[in-house]
């Protein structure tokens, strides 16, 4: 479990204290991100309600912050919370709890019907993969690849979906996922390979194509 960091202690400290200037520098940082997750949800315009409630519970419960997890962690856990109850009462989506982690089916990163060598047989690629690294930089920094990719995420499995959204999207850590999804570090590895080799392949059709 991640401690409190000094630089939180001082932005809890504030908080407590009733400081807007503290506070709006948080919502600054996080909000963005707190959206995009709550949208892997719910539909955009109920995300925003969602997210809103959640600082209005950020404000109201900071006194019974235990400091055991990140300030960071302990708002997406409040946000979790609150998509779950929204969810239910949508009745348009599948509640939160009830969709759970599991890893679902197995899934090879590569399709097997690939790996044919006419020579050496199977499990071997045919040919190298595309090296993408080879490619202009403006095509691999495009709005419509960047397109391809936050689609190919938003088709996931919830689970995967949220992984790669912390991870690839938000940029956290494997631990900081865990501590806010409360899943096993097994779990979340497992999680993200799966995502990643999904995003991958629309990725790899995307330059094919």
């Amino acid at each position: 479990m991640t401690s409190t960091s000094s630089s939180d202690t001082a932005t809890i400290s504030a908080l407590r204290l009733g400081d807007t200037t503290a506070f709006a520098d948080l919502v600054t940082e996080l909000h963005a991100g707190l959206v995009r997750f709550a949208r892997t949800h719910l539909p955009p315009s109920i995300a925003e309600d969602v997210v809103q409630d959640t600082w209005e519970s950020v404000i109201d419960n900071i006194d019974r912050f235990e400091g055991r997890s990140t300030l960071k962690t302990w708002i997406y856990r409040i946000l979790l919370n609150n998509i779950r109850s929204r969810a239910r009462r949508e009745a348009r989506m599948i509640p939160f709890a009830s969709a759970g982690y599991e890893n679902g089916p197995a899934e090879p990163s590569v399709d097997h019907a690939r790996l044919v060598h006419p020579d050496l047989g199977a499990g071997y690629w045919p040919s190298p993969p595309t090296r993408w690294d080879t490619l202009p930089e403006e095509r691999l920094l495009s709005k419509e690849l960047r397109s391809v990719v936050i689609t190919a995420i938003t088709t996931l499995p919830l689970a995967q979906r949220e992984v790669c959204t912390l991870r690839d999207i938000g940029g956290w850590t494997a631990e900081e996922v865990c501590e806010a999804l409360g899943i096993s570090s097994v779990n979340q590895r497992v999680l993200l390979h799966r995502g990643r080799a999904f995003v991958r392949r629309a990725i790899e059709e995307y330059f094919d194509a």
